[in-house]
């Protein structure tokens, strides 16, 4: 006579553990797999830095605590900005590293982290030409709180990514990269004005062609995807535009070119920033109608795992 299906069952201690993407509970696993997060809002703090594109610290706190379990994980942001990622990383005890072309947004960054500033330029002495890869800013003794070990802030191009992030060594990437061209203009929604991002060389927001500008982001996002460990994600906060009479679907355009280099479109959240736009207007009245964009898109990209 056949065992019964009872004495075929593994004991509590035989069964494996399960396995946990993340430490939530289940009530904050239903808050924030609700595809509209409103209830985030940039601190007081956060509003006085005047970035003309950041996101707040509680929202790359969120994506990470939503993508990631407790452990010392490295977080990357290649469009660092004024640090929001990087502040989120070392406030959940992650490792982070960032990469940020302006100065002054450097400059910014390194004091929310408590990190030193970056050391002055000094007259270099005659030396040869080198084509070693930069190495990481360490700085001068980090202030109290600060961890200039467990966060590395590169004042750097994110075209130069491949050469400060090491293959395969990044858990998540969460991320806002330049609007195309968009910043020198005012806000859609509020007729606000906004700063203009920067006139750097390599700044990619002053890719005058809308098809350049995205292979031109693709080739950067290529780098993240090789930094990336198989399975891993990568959060993109992006906002969809419109120039003049052309609407630019910014989010999916984008989707699309990262998907051909090899990344998997695993979902979307849209972020309503609906409570920050306080001088709303009716576009177009009373001629064209044209729609109030108070919202971003975070695009849910994920490297595959490998077969």
């Amino acid at each position: 006579m056949a065992q019964s299906d009872k004495s075929e069952q593994k004991s509590p201690a035989q069964r494996r553990p399960t396995r946990r993407c993340n430490n939530l509970d289940g009530k904050r696993w239903l808050q924030n797999s609700i595809s509209v997060w409103s209830d985030l809002r940039k601190s007081p703090d956060e509003l006085r830095l005047k970035h003309p594109a950041m996101f707040p610290a509680s929202l790359a706190t969120r994506l990470i605590e939503t993508f990631l379990p407790d452990g010392p994980h490295c977080i990357l942001d290649p469009f660092a900005g004024t640090g929001s990622t990087l502040v989120a990383a070392e406030q959940l005890g992650k490792r982070g590293i960032g990469l940020e072309l302006s100065p002054e947004f450097v400059a910014v960054a390194r004091t929310r982290l408590l990190l030193p500033p970056m050391p002055k330029p000094a007259k270099p002495a005659p030396r040869q030409k080198t084509t070693r890869p930069q190495e990481p800013d360490r700085g001068q003794a980090p202030l109290p709180f600060g961890d200039s070990e467990r966060i590395v802030l590169h004042q750097a191009s994110a075209t130069d990514l491949a050469q400060l992030v090491a293959v395969e060594s990044v858990d998540l990437c969460v991320t806002s990269p330049p609007y195309w061209n968009i910043l020198n203009q005012k806000r859609t929604a509020d007729a606000k004005a906004i700063r203009h991002y920067g006139n750097l060389d390599q700044d990619l927001g002053t890719i005058a062609d809308y098809e350049e500008f995205l292979m031109a982001l693709a080739e950067i996002f290529r780098q993240v995807f090789h930094a990336l460990r198989p399975g891993a994600h990568c959060c993109i906060v992006v906002m969809d535009l419109r120039k003049k009479n052309k609407f630019f679907p910014f989010h999916s355009d984008l989707a699309a070119k990262l998907q051909a280099v090899g990344f998997e479109f695993d979902d979307l959240i849209i972020w309503n920033r609906q409570a920050e736009y306080n001088n709303l207007r009716p576009l177009g009245y009373p001629a064209v109608f044209r729609v109030n964009k108070v919202h971003e898109f975070i695009l849910l990209m994920r490297k595959p795992i490998k077969a």
